[in-house]
């Protein structure tokens, strides 16, 4: 496993910390992703075909930026889901963006239950950004599942 690999981990992880707490993706996470898929490209092994995953990349920030403009999904989801295809390449996007779906479904019922029962039962506790009545949903938690899952299962077959 390389470092850029590792890197990926850790950045999608900080994502998930920021979005759970501030409800924001610094942009430096999806900028830190496409830095380290480049050194991946350039010094290891796994990104064979880049400009595959470079057109991954881009399918997935046009077929995502609609939805951004009629405010279904944030911005910085936007960005990492585009991050992300770009390490996962065209072979993974249409399972990417169908398992995001699904997995965001699922979570968004669990989130806002998880958000109803510690609201509930915690009355004037200062709670993150996310717990909060009628805050949008930490989107980025879904989306790194998926896309662990996914790359998990790329390198494992790889």
């Amino acid at each position: 496993m390389s470092l850029a690999t590792l890197g990926f981990g850790a950045l999608l992880v900080a994502a998930g910390c920021f979005d759970v707490m501030r409800l924001r993706i610094p942009n430096l996470i999806p900028l830190g992703l496409l830095v380290l898929f480049a050194l991946e490209v350039l010094f290891g092994t796994s990104a064979a075909a880049p400009l595959n995953h470079l057109v991954a990349m881009i399918l997935a920030l046009v077929l995502l930026l609609p939805l951004f403009a009629l405010d279904m999904l944030g911005g910085g989801d936007v960005k990492l889901l585009a991050a992300v295809a770009l390490w996962l390449g065209m072979p993974k996007l249409a399972p990417l963006l169908i398992l995001v779906g699904i997995a965001g479904g699922i979570f968004a019922l669990l989130w806002l239950s998880i958000r109803w029962l510690v609201r509930t039962g915690l009355p004037g506790r200062r709670l993150p950004a996310s717990l909060q009545a009628r805050a949008p949903l930490p989107f980025a938690l879904p989306i790194i599942a998926v896309a662990l899952l996914l790359f998990q299962n790329s390198v494992a077959r790889g």
